[in-house]
C-alpha cells in the first residue's frame, strides 16, 4: 500500500451549511454553480498511486497516469448540483465515497457509475469523510441532524469498502457542533472528532478522543479566541504516533496550527498565518502546509519551519516520493507535484487542458460540458486542428473511436449495484477518457454558451439524486 497522510484540512461540506451565502461572479468568469474555477482537494489511491481524484469548485477531475492527463466528472454524475464541497475519499480498489447533503456517494470503479451507499440519514447532510489509512476499505461518517435549534452530531463507519454506513459508537455530546473527524493509523480504535460550543453566544474548541470506537469519548478544550476564530478542524494524525494529531482554527485573518502530542490534553502553537492546506509526510515526520504566503516545510520533531515555494497553496498531498499541491493559474498550475522537498513543482494540471467527460458519466456530463469548457478557457479545435488530432488518434488509443466505444460499453454496464467491483486496470482508464466530438461545422461561442446556459438549465429542474439509484 502507497502511504499516505493527507488532509481535507476545512471541511468544504460543513463551511458550505455553515455560511450565511455564497460569492458569485461575473458570467465571464462564473461557472454553472457561479464560482470561480479551482482545485482545493488531491487524494492518491492507497493501492495504486498512479490514479488521482481532484475536487473542484465544478465536479472532480481524475486522473489514472500520475497526472498527465485528466478527465472530469460533473456534479450531476456524483448525485448533487449546485454550491456544494464534498469532502472525498478513496478507498481500496479505487472506490471513491464523496459527502454530500443528499447521502454518501460512491462508485466502486475510479469515477464510473455512481450509486448511494446504504446508510441511515432520514435526509441529514453528510459532513466529513475519514478513510483508515491503516485500512483503505473502512472509512468513517460526520453527519449532522437537524434540530429545533441548529444541529447535533452522529457518526457512521463502513467496513466493507463504502457500501454501507452503521451508527458508530455512542453519540458526541450534542452541544458541541462538530466539524471534522480522522483517525489515527497506529491504532484503530482511536478516532478524533473536533467541533465548536456556544454558550450566550460566545464560542468556544473542543477535541473529542475514544479509544473504544466511540463508546466512551474524552473531551479536551482547544485553544480559541471567541472574537477572532471561526472553527476548529483536525489537520492530521501522526501515522506513527497515535498522540501526536494537528488542528488548524480558521479565521478571516490569520489562522493557527496547533499541535498536540498527548492526545489532546494540552496543545502548543506550531504556526500563525495563512493556513490553507497541511500534510505529513507517509513517516509523519516531515510537516507540509500553505496558504496565501506560500508552502512551508519542517520537521515534525523541532517544528522549525522554512519558506520553500511562493506559490498559493489551496491542497496539500504526500506520497512516498512526491508532494501534490493545488493552485492557481497565477502561480504557474492548478496541479503540481514536487521531488525536490517542495522547492519546485511540475505542472501537472492547466484547466485548460482537461480532456472532457469521463466516457462512462458522459450521458450525464456531456450537457454541461460545452458551457465548463468555455469557462475553463478550453479552445474549440480549428480545422487544422482535426487532422493533427486524426495523427495523434491513430497512434493514440483514447482516440475518439475508441472512447465512443468505451463510451457505448459503459452505458450498457448499468448501475454500480450491477456491475461487479473490480478494480479498473489502467488500460481500461485510459480508454475510459473522451473527447469532444469533432464536428465540420461548429456554432459560434456565443451561441454554444447560449444552448449550454438552457440545457443546463433544463436539466437542474429534476433533482441530482434522481439519477443515482439507492443501493
Amino acid at each position: 500500500m502507497t502511504a499516505q497522510v493527507s488532509t481535507r484540512f476545512l471541511t468544504r461540506t460543513a463551511a458550505t451549511w455553515l455560511s450565511a451565502g455564497a460569492l458569485f461572479f461575473t458570467a465571464q468568469h462564473a461557472l454553472a454553480n457561479g464560482r470561480y474555477p479551482k482545485a482545493d482537494q488531491l487524494l492518491i489511491a492507497p493501492d495504486d498511486p498512479q490514479f488521482l481524484a481532484v475536487r473542484t469548485t465544478f465536479g472532480v477531475l481524475v486522473s489514472g497516469d500520475s497526472g498527465q492527463h485528466w478527465d472530469w466528472i460533473c456534479e450531476r454524475a456524483l448525485g448533487y448540483s449546485g454550491i456544494q464541497d464534498p469532502t472525498l475519499g478513496l478507498m481500496e480498489g479505487g472506490t471513491l465515497i464523496a459527502s454530500l447533503s443528499e447521502g454518501i456517494a460512491r462508485s466502486a470503479n475510479q469515477g464510473c457509475n455512481w450509486s448511494f451507499s446504504d446508510a441511515d440519514l432520514s435526509g441529514a447532510p453528510v459532513i466529513d469523510l475519514s478513510v483508515r489509512r491503516d485500512a483503505p476499505n473502512q472509512a468513517l461518517a460526520l453527519v449532522w441532524d437537524a434540530q429545533r435549534i441548529g444541529y447535533s452530531s452522529r457518526i457512521l463507519a463502513s467496513d466493507d469498502n463504502g457500501r454501507s454506513f452503521l451508527p458508530y459508537g455512542t453519540a458526541i455530546d450534542p452541544t458541541v457542533l462538530v466539524t471534522t473527524l480522522d483517525t489515527a493509523p497506529s491504532n484503530p480504535h482511536r478516532v478524533y472528532a473536533s467541533g465548536t460550543r456556544s454558550v450566550d453566544g460566545v464560542r468556544s474548541a473542543w477535541l473529542f478522543a475514544t479509544d473504544d470506537d466511540g463508546a466512551n469519548w474524552r473531551q479536551h478544550p482547544v485553544p480559541f479566541e471567541p472574537k477572532l476564530e471561526q472553527g476548529v478542524y483536525i489537520a492530521a494524525v501522526d501515522p506513527q504516533d497515535a498522540d501526536t494529531l494537528y488542528l488548524r482554527t480558521s479565521s478571516a485573518t490569520v489562522s493557527r496550527l496547533l499541535v498536540s502530542h498527548d492526545g489532546g490534553q494540552q496543545f502548543s502553537v506550531a504556526y500563525s498565518g495563512s493556513l490553507l492546506a497541511f500534510s505529513l509526510s507517509p513517516d509523519g515526520k516531515q510537516l507540509y502546509f500553505g496558504g496565501e504566503g506560500g508552502l512551508y516545510a519542517g520537521l515534525a520533531s523541532d517544528l522549525q519551519f522554512e519558506k520553500r515555494a511562493s506559490l498559493r497553496v489551496l491542497c496539500l498531498a504526500t506520497s512516498a516520493d512526491s508532494i501534490y499541491a493545488c493552485s492557481d493559474e497565477h502561480s504557474g498550475f492548478t496541479v503540481g507535484a514536487s521531488s525536490d522537498g517542495g522547492s519546485t513543482f511540475e505542472p501537472l494540471l492547466h484547466l485548460k487542458t482537461v480532456r472532457g467527460p469521463l466516457a462512462c458519466s458522459a450521458s450525464e456530463c456531456d450537457g454541461d460540458w460545452p458551457l465548463v469548457r468555455a469557462q475553463l478557457g478550453i479552445p474549440l479545435p480549428s480545422e487544422a486542428d482535426a487532422g493533427a488530432d486524426a495523427g495523434d488518434a491513430a497512434e493514440d488509443p483514447r482516440g475518439d473511436a475508441g472512447a465512443e466505444a468505451n463510451a457505448d460499453d459503459a452505458g450498457s454496464q448499468g448501475d454500480a449495484s450491477s456491475t461487479p467491483e473490480q478494480p479498473t486496470s489502467a488500460a481500461k482508464r485510459s480508454s475510459c477518457a473522451i473527447g469532444v466530438s469533432r464536428a465540420s461545422s461548429r456554432p459560434g461561442l456565443g451561441s454554444l454558451l447560449a444552448f449550454a446556459v438552457t440545457a443546463l438549465s433544463r436539466r437542474r429542474r429534476s433533482r441530482a439524486r434522481a439519477h443515482l439509484p439507492a443501493k
